[in-house]
């Protein structure tokens, strides 16, 4: 059989196959992971029902939940061989941009004796570490969607796997969190997703390496 022969025989039957792409099923289950986690290690809020028929609920939901899609987004593109940070990258940047900026007005239209107040809060000191802490039950599922993808920079994919681990597990601590303010939640919600951005490259170096 002539080599032409050969490459035919053995191409024949195959079909093209999409894009790997990260299971919703074990994105949504951290997410359920999340909410059980913050029910069952912190509470939620006593007067959770009222809060969240507000704007303000949802606008906190809304930020650290833009950061998870994109996140799942940058996730997804690092984990194809050779891809780059591309436009989800720029799109997370975008959207902490944004959400400092809306924070920063707020600030600004305040008297400066209610700034700081209004950019501590009341639990300041644990805000960040509550949601590294609720991300860390939330990594397993994150890292094993991610180890089904390619990635061929483990370090950038396990800090993009980590933020999506951060930014589910912020958007889960809304539920027991009593701050509301722009300045509280651009600052500190994005440290505590920052900080599992950072501990997930770690991890990535040695979960996510072929």
């Amino acid at each position: 059989m002539k080599t032409d022969e050969l490459i035919e025989v053995l191409a024949a039957g195959l079909e093209p196959v999409g894009p790997a792409r990260l299971s919703p099923l074990l994105i949504g289950g951290a997410l359920g992971i999340a909410m059980i986690t913050v029910v069952a290690m912190l509470g939620v809020l006593p007067d959770l029902a009222e809060v969240v028929r507000g704007p303000v609920f949802w606008a906190k939901a809304a930020y650290t939940g833009s950061i998870a899609l994109a996140s799942v987004w940058l996730v997804t593109r690092l984990g194809r061989p050779g891809a780059s940070v591309g436009l989800a990258g720029w799109m997370i940047v975008a959207i902490i941009g944004l959400a400092g900026v809306v924070a920063g007005l707020e600030l600004v239209l305040l008297p400066a004796g209610a700034r700081m107040d209004d950019w501590l809060g009341f639990t300041w000191k644990i805000c960040a570490l509550n949601i590294l802490k609720v991300s860390a039950f939330t990594a397993p599922l994150v890292f094993l969607a991610a180890r089904r993808l390619a990635p061929t920079r483990p370090m950038q994919a396990g800090a993009a796997a980590g933020l999506l681990t951060g930014a589910v597990a912020a958007t889960a601590y809304g539920l027991h969190c009593p701050e509301a303010t722009a300045a509280f939640v651009a600052t500190w919600y994005t440290l505590g997703m920052a900080a599992a951005a950072g501990l997930g490259a770690v991890v990535g170096r040695f979960v996510l390496r072929w």
